[in-house]
């Protein structure tokens, strides 16, 4: 998801997005604690994301 995408959304989609990258966040951090991700940079993606996404909400509601 680069940037161009993220600021074609709306905020409701914003918001959305933002939960549900903090869902399979959260999801893939406890699987990688019981048991090593094959690719964990996946987690760094997700968390990167939430920053861009969360960025953007921020910027629209100033």
């Amino acid at each position: 998801m680069n940037s161009l995408d993220i600021k074609k959304f709306s905020i409701h989609d914003l918001m959305k997005k933002i939960e549900e990258h903090q869902k399979n966040y959260q999801n893939m951090k406890f699987h990688h604690h019981i048991k090593a991700l094959k690719n964990p940079m996946k987690i760094r993606f997700f968390r990167r994301n939430i920053a861009k996404l969360k960025t953007e909400y921020n910027k629209r509601n100033q």
